[in-house]
């Protein structure tokens, strides 16, 4: 991940005048995507959580969503970048942010209600992904709602404008797309649960649920609507994998 600290350091200082020039006019849809995001939390996570920590936060763009939405949540972020890091503890005091350099430094935080991983997967190494996603995992609070919950946001792959987008930005040029699957996948292999009934011993992998999701940059009602019954449709211009527990 050194490589991957270098480059983050580098970005860090103009980190979002370079996303407004690779997103060009699309870039006024930024604010909308990170409000759909924290809408979305709250869909799915049901309960309000008492800890959300923002793994791989970066410069914290999607802290202050999250403190709007979740009003009464302990925030944490982490990222490898010090230099993100110091930028975000400047601009969003409220939010208690630290440097990471492996999974033995995520056991400095409390157990946590909710972790998400918002489209940072892509930048990390494949063969680091199970190894992260494990320590992630250690760090869930099981007390909360049936089992703390990892939320994983990323850019999907079967959308053409999105994949056009990913190839051609300077922020993501050595990213790796995954696949809505892969991603599924690397959650079953934590997340799974047996059920022990009358004589028998089930797996249970329904804690673990894919959705395509940001089918629409503009925000209102009718589009909120429309979008959770689409949530099936390969084509939206993000994906959502999250388990409990």
């Amino acid at each position: 991940m050194e490589n991957k600290t270098a480059e983050f350091d580098k970005l860090a200082e103009d980190y979002n005048e370079i996303v407004a020039k690779d997103l060009g006019k699309f870039g006024k849809y930024r604010d909308t995507a990170f409000i759909y995001k924290v809408k979305y939390l709250r869909y799915i996570l049901k309960k309000e959580p008492k800890t959300i920590l923002d793994y791989g936060c970066g410069i914290g763009s999607f802290i202050p969503y999250l403190h709007n939405c979740f009003k009464n949540a302990k925030l944490y972020g982490c990222d490898i970048s010090s230099e993100s890091i110091k930028t975000a503890r400047m601009n969003y005091s409220y939010c208690d942010f630290r440097v990471i350099e492996n999974v033995n430094d995520l056991r400095l935080y409390e157990k946590v209600d909710c972790v998400i991983i918002n489209t940072v997967l892509h930048h990390i190494p494949p063969n680091e992904h199970e190894y992260w996603i494990n320590g992630l995992y250690s760090i869930l609070n099981e007390n909360y709602n049936g089992g703390g919950i990892i939320v994983i946001f990323e850019h999907n792959m079967g959308n053409p404008l999105t994949k056009s987008f990913v190839k051609n930005t300077k922020i993501d040029e050595n990213a790796v797309m995954l696949d809505p699957k892969y991603c599924k996948r690397l959650l079953l292999n934590k997340f799974y649960h047996t059920k022990i009934g009358d004589k028998e011993t089930i797996l249970e992998k329904d804690r673990v649920k894919l959705a395509f999701t940001y089918f629409f940059p503009w925000r209102n009602t009718l589009f909120t609507i429309v979008e959770r019954f689409l949530f099936w449709l390969p084509l939206g211009a993000q994906y959502c994998v999250y388990a409990k527990k």
